[in-house]
């Protein structure tokens, strides 16, 4: 390759099998040498004279032959599987989660090490993996900033070597650090530890005299140089410590026993960003803190920690003497790669220290962006006698670091090394197999404080590793694999710190696409979370920037972006702090922008669907682009994730469903591919949009209402929450012709427990029929079939004299934030001869209630004629609506089909306590929020209310056609919206393919 990039990329091409496998006959000789040294130790050099076990007549047997043919056969079947139903990681289409192909030198390593089956649990099961982890944890401190004492020679090639062991040097914090499983054990460990390092302040005080709150406050290095002192200072044995506190240890008699022990009443506490990983509130589950005591801290508009928050929630701690456990700073949040300021964070705990005594552990969950620090470290010489080539200079060396980091990150990734601890997972950014993480301290001494020794794993002066931490059986080709990978592509500028930063350009080149795909014009709109600097000015001055950016980069090639002062300028102010990008969606009905959070997270989830594997049917080959998804939570975002939603146009405090690509192949940018997948993105969605619009366009349908009543007509709608035609909950009355009337009437007496409906002949917008005075053709169903279709009874005839008791709107905005909790409200209106009722649909999803002639006893209060006429708000006191949501699925046709389940509460006959009010909202046309709030304190009446008997009225229950989603159903082809097919659950997918009924197994033989 050449160009501006051609060294570079040279070298970077050497580290992977590459997305078309064009390291494959590399990679096929690696595998090769592997097995062939594996048989070669077991024939050859281990032992040759050891008898043969497995013999020549032993492999001609039919049970040996039988069993290699099943394996060959089911090797084959997994094997074809894999290729078409994985997740297809090596291929820049894939851009979901931080995940890609390992790299070659770590797949090997793991492939290597594999063969030997290590168990880093204890230096006996794994003599070179364990002293390979120890040697990848040094490394891994010492690329986050650690100070780390080697051991002079101290390399693979040195291993059998008398090596001399430099003297200990107390009076220096020495970094240590270890492979754990993933993130979340080493993110577990780090709250294990937190325990035993509790806090610190700077007094010199007499450690007897101390207070309980100057004891939960000592700093980290005093707690963890008593051993050494009391050694130095009294000649007690760190043995005979750790024998007699053992009774007293945290471990043994728990946290609550010294909690009271001390007198401590407010429970110390943890404070993280609240973009956290899942695993912390686990964790502090886990170890017994609570994640109630795991404060959020809010986040700021870029999705970083609120340094003034977490300073206002420090001095009310201070004011309650309450300790903290620590302060965690997230280094690359898995939803948007946004990196705390842990350089400010670290400033404070300075300031609180001094000011007021108080201290905490500082732990950087670094899972995400450890390996980026890499980018800060200049590579080092191989010999004295070793220059730099010519362009690759060390003044050379800016260009892919400068543009990948942020001033931002640069300052606090580079404050990595003030940490207390660390966790980094090689598995992520470090391009290692699964399962590697790790966990780094800045005080090698904090690891003996989650210490657990077994006499079958530790014995006196082995160096096992397995003692520490959380784990106990791990592999030890997780460490071969993070040595060799880091060995071959090296922890600074021109290893990791290249490939990071290549694959960090192509992150925000595409986010260069995100931020300009959309313009005025269209019907969609494509937003990223992480702002443009423009934003801070005005739209105007938007559009102008988004011109810019698809002229000076989206439309050029790499070499002219790097040869294009002005789009370098531009382009180092883009995208997020750390190589992932959050991006949503919205859409115009008619220009107008969509306001409903729901609807843009129906859009947002559509374009998930498409382009993420979620099921079994189908392969990778449907999958053109891999994306993955979140959802932001409002109570964890407030104002940031207010004022992403104020950029897409919605408004709502819902949380909102968004889109991540996450890009750390090098390759997306290479050729026209990149302009390729993007378009394929946006061809998408502009047929998603179309089958958003119709969801939310009000256009004339076929609408229908459950008949209530003989002497007067109530009919009250069928509401739909996901059709714009149908989201209303309409009560109106109407008269029929005297004829129709009683064909109706002689239908009800026959068969009175039968629910009508009454619908509009031709289509209507509902408002055209749901107004005062209106009228319209008309037609009645007896009932639908399985398909949803009306079976008609009476039609062609006039509906006249509409009058509306209720008519409001059920989108998301007229909505209530919560279930009522302690009844469940009704509507209820009718004649002085009969009352009916309908539930009210306050939040979605709900269920539709209607029954007619209901029997209302009352035992105190009264219910007037025109509050009859009118409606009012009846509540079912026993009834607890929250408890009972979401409802089963009851479908309300055909009749003859669908009966709720005997434990439903809503049955013929029952009889409920209930209290009524008046409506607060007297406009019939008043839509939600809040149409049930009001003072339950005092209401109009109270009784009982008896559902009818089946001779004496119907009863329609719908918690099916209410909620369900038409367009779910439906695709965009051909820019026609049509049927698409279902996807079925297959539940014996795979067990089909394995399942070889027709082959014997070795211990079986064919029937007589």
């Amino acid at each position: 390759m050449t160009g501006f990039f051609s060294q570079e990329n040279n070298a970077v091409a050497s580290w992977f099998l590459g997305p078309r496998a064009e390291n494959g006959e590399f990679f096929q000789k690696f595998y090769k040498d592997i097995i062939e040294k594996q048989v070669k130790v077991r024939q050859d050099d281990y032992f040759p004279r050891d008898p043969v076990y497995i013999t020549g007549d032993i492999k001609n047997s039919n049970e040996f032959k039988a069993n290699m043919r099943s394996l060959n056969s089911q090797l084959d079947v997994i094997s074809e599987l894999l290729t078409k139903k994985t997740v297809p990681f090596w291929s820049p289409r894939y851009m979901a989660h931080m995940s890609m192909e390992a790299s070659m030198p770590g797949n090997l390593g793991y492939m290597a090490a594999l063969q030997y089956n290590q168990n880093n649990v204890a230096i006996e099961a794994s003599p070179l993996t364990t002293w390979l982890e120890m040697y990848v944890g040094k490394k891994l401190c010492e690329m986050l900033g650690f100070y780390v004492q080697w051991n002079q020679n101290e390399s693979i090639e040195s291993i059998d070597d008398e090596v001399e062991t430099l003297p200990e040097q107390l009076d220096k914090i020495r970094g240590w650090g270890h492979i754990t499983c993933d993130g979340s054990v080493a993110n577990l460990e780090s709250i294990c530890l937190s325990f035993e390092v509790e806090l610190a302040n700077g007094n010199r005080k007499k450690f007897k005299e101390c207070s309980t709150w100057e004891l939960l406050n000592l700093k980290p290095i005093t707690v963890l140089d008593i051993p050494a002192r009391l050694f130095n200072e009294y000649g007690i044995s760190s043995q005979f410590l750790q024998d007699t506190l053992h009774e007293y240890s945290i471990q043994t008699v728990g946290k609550d026993y010294l909690e009271k022990l001390f007198n401590i009443t407010e429970s110390t506490v943890y404070f993280a960003s609240a973009t956290m990983h899942y695993s912390w509130p686990k964790g502090c589950a886990i170890v017994g803190i609570g994640s109630k005591n795991l404060i959020p801290v809010p986040v700021d508009d870029a999705a970083r920690m609120d340094i003034d928050q977490l300073k206002e929630s420090l001095k009310e701690c201070v004011e309650k003497r309450q300790a903290v456990y620590a302060v965690v700073a997230i280094m690359g949040s898995t939803e948007h790669g946004a990196c705390d300021p842990l350089g400010d964070i670290i400033e404070l705990r300075k300031e609180f220290e001094r000011d007021h005594g108080l201290s905490f552990v500082i732990h950087a969950d670094a899972a995400w962006g450890g390996y980026f620090r890499s980018m800060l470290i200049s590579p080092h010489l191989s010999s004295p006698k070793a220059r730099r080539r010519p362009g690759l200079e060390e003044k050379g060396d800016s260009f892919v670091p400068l543009l990948a980091l942020h001033p931002h990150t640069e300052k606090h990734l580079y404050s990595l090394k003030d940490c207390d601890s660390i966790t980094v997972d090689p598995h992520k950014s470090g391009y290692v197999p699964y399962p590697a993480g790790s966990l780094c301290y800045r005080d090698q001494r904090m690891r003996y404080l989650i210490t657990w020794t077994s006499p079958v794993i530790n014995r006196t002066k082995e160096e096992s590793i397995g003692i520490y931490g959380v784990e106990g059986s791990k592999p030890g080709a997780a460490a071969v694999a993070t040595f060799l990978s880091q060995d071959a592509i090296g922890l600074h500028q021109k290893g990791y710190g290249l490939l990071l930063g290549q694959a960090t350009f192509s992150c925000t080149k595409i986010y260069c696409h995100w931020a300009t795909m959309s313009t005025k014009e269209d019907n969609f709109i494509v937003t990223p979370f992480n702002m443009l600097p423009a934003e801070k000015f005005g739209p105007s001055e938007v559009e102008d920037q988004k011109q810019e950016i698809r002229t000076l980069i989206v439309e050029k090639t790499n070499d002219q972006i790097v040869k294009s002062e002005k789009a370098l300028e531009l382009i180092k102010k883009l995208g997020s702090d750390l190589m992932i990008n959050t991006f949503a969606c919205n859409f115009k009905v008619d220009g107008k922008i969509n306001e409903d959070v729901f609807e843009a997270n129906y859009l947002n989830q559509r374009l998930y669907e498409k382009f993420s594997l979620t099921t079994s049917k189908g392969t990778n080959l449907d999958k053109p682009l891999i994306l993955t998804s979140t959802q932001f939570k409002q109570k964890d975002y407030k104002h940031c994730l207010t004022n992403f939603k104020n950029r897409l146009g919605l408004k709502g405090d819902q949380d909102l469903y968004v889109l991540i690509n996450v890009v750390m192949s090098p390759w997306v940018t290479e050729f026209e591919f990149l302009r390729e997948l993007t378009a394929t993105f946006k061809e998408t969605l502009q047929e998603i949009v179309k089958l958003s619009v119709f969801r939310n366009k009000d256009e004339p349908d076929f609408h229908a209402f459950v008949m209530q009543g003989t002497d007067n007509l109530y009919l009250t709608h069928l509401p739909m929450f996901q059709m714009e035609n149908h989201r209303r909950q309409v009560i109106i009355t109407a008269d029929l012709p005297i004829n129709i009337k009683e064909q109706y009437l002689n239908a009800r007496k026959a068969n009175p427990s039968h629910v009508f409906y009454l619908g509009n002949q031709d289509e209507m917008k509902l408002d055209d029929i749901a107004y005062n005075g209106s009228s319209f053709k008309g037609v009645i169903y007896k009932d639908f079939d399985k398909d949803g279709k009306p079976i008609e009874f009476i039609k062609d005839f006039q509906v006249t004299n509409v009058r509306v008791l209720k008519k409001r709107h059920l989108a998301t905005a007229f909505q209530d934030v919560n279930y009522p909790v302690d009844y469940m409200p009704f509507y209820i209106y009718g004649t002085k001869q009969e009352l009916h009722i309908d539930h009210m649909l306050l939040k979605s999803p709900s269920i539709q209630l209607s029954a007619d002639n209901v029997e209302l006893i009352l035992t105190s209060g009264e219910l007037t004629s025109t509050q009859r006429e009118n409606g009012v708000i009846v509540h079912f006191t026993e009834v607890r609506e929250i408890a009972l949501q979401p409802f089963p699925e009851i479908k309300p046709y055909p009749q003859t089909e669908t009966t709720p389940p005997l434990t439903f509460f809503f049955q013929h006959d029952r009889t409920f306590q209930v209290e009524l009010y008046n409506d607060p909202m007297p406009d019939p046309y008043q839509s939600g929020p809040g149409l049930d709030n009001f003072d339950k304190k005092n209401p109009i009446a109270k009784g009982t209310i008896k559902l009818p008997s089946k001779d004496k009225g119907c009863l329609y229950i719908d918690s099916y056609m209410v909620n369900k989603d038409p367009t779910a159903e439906k695709k965009v082809k051909h820019d026609k919206i049509v049927n698409r097919s279902k996807i079925i659950p297959l539940k014996r997918f795979y067990a089909d393919k394995f399942d070889h009924k027709d082959e014997l197994h070795w211990y079986e033989e064919k029937a007589e």
